[in-house]
């Protein structure tokens, strides 16, 4: 298995919605490549999640029986992009751009995670003067990860405006990872950041963050899935099906923990989309109705 080059992605929001929307190319059917190209996630490209990874592309070489290759990617966008382009196969994905990448590019979903401790934060530098979600306005800097996560974008700014917050007005920016939107808060960068529940969790353990520098000020409500494996239109369909062998029912602790931690891995369509559906309403993105 070899380590391949990052793969350069666009990180804007309004881009990262048009582009996708704009539709994609079409790949050949039933395509069975020499190498199964696996995209890591933007955030968490580091090597310690690569070593990690690497029992997990083992498994999915022994499944089907192709080298893997692990891709690291700049940006959710940069995964899709990729994808329609034929330089990765198949990706852990965060669930809501899983969704809408589904919906407007045709990638296949081939096993969802549930079950993971998950949820997403709004925390503040202590010097911030943000106490509730009522004090953040266009004055207060806030670092969201990335475009397209779910943890770090969608769904702490249905959140926000949940809460009355103006998020059309924000003054934002984007990371691209959780430990750097964080880390930013701590450094007095950003006023306040979106992250993962797990990050903040790992890193006040770890060390990495000092509690008396920044606060949590909000949590949403538990995500329901963790992570998405997804696949380029036009993969052969007895790969998706030795994939989905590999993830779907597993109880092996490797899977379960590269999959976010999860308790179960199950087939999508018995996944509980609502909250994507929701999420996407109430923030007016044009995503379809999920089965």
């Amino acid at each position: 298995m070899i380590r391949s080059r990052k793969v350069a992605g666009v990180a804007a929001g309004a881009a990262f919605a048009a582009a996708l929307l704009a539709g994609c190319s079409s790949a050949s059917a039933d395509d069975t490549p020499a190498v199964l190209k696996l995209g890591v996630p933007p955030g968490e490209a580091d090597a310690d999640y690569l070593d990690m990874l690497e029992p997990l592309a083992g498994i999915i070489e022994d499944a089907t029986g192709i080298p893997v290759e692990l891709t690291e990617t700049g940006d959710y966008l940069g995964i899709v992009e990729a994808m329609r382009s034929d330089l990765i196969d198949m990706a852990i994905f965060s669930p809501f751009p899983a969704v809408l990448a589904q919906k407007v590019a045709d990638v296949e979903l081939v096993a969802a995670a549930t079950g993971a401790p998950y949820s997403s934060l709004i925390i503040c530098s202590t010097e911030s003067g943000v106490e509730t979600l009522a004090d953040i306005d266009g004055d207060t800097t806030i670092a969201f990860v990335d475009p397209g996560s779910t943890s770090g974008n969608f769904i702490p700014k249905l959140v926000l405006k949940d809460a009355g917050v103006d998020i059309d007005n924000l003054n934002e920016t984007y990371a691209g990872g959780h430990d750097t939107a964080a880390i930013a808060v701590m450094q007095g960068s950003a006023d306040c950041a979106a992250v993962a529940s797990q990050l903040w969790d790992y890193m006040v353990d770890a060390g990495a963050l000092d509690e008396s520098l920044v606060k949590k000020v909000a949590e949403s409500d538990p995500i329901p899935i963790s992570t998405v494996v997804v696949g380029r239109e036009g993969l052969s369909e007895e790969i998706y099906q030795q994939v989905a062998d590999v993830f779907v029912g597993s109880t092996d602790a490797d899977v379960l923990q590269v999959m976010g931690g999860a308790t179960e891995v199950i087939d999508p369509d018995d996944a509980d989309w609502t909250i994507f559906e929701d999420a996407a309403k109430e923030l007016g993105v044009n995503l379809e109705d999920v089965e």
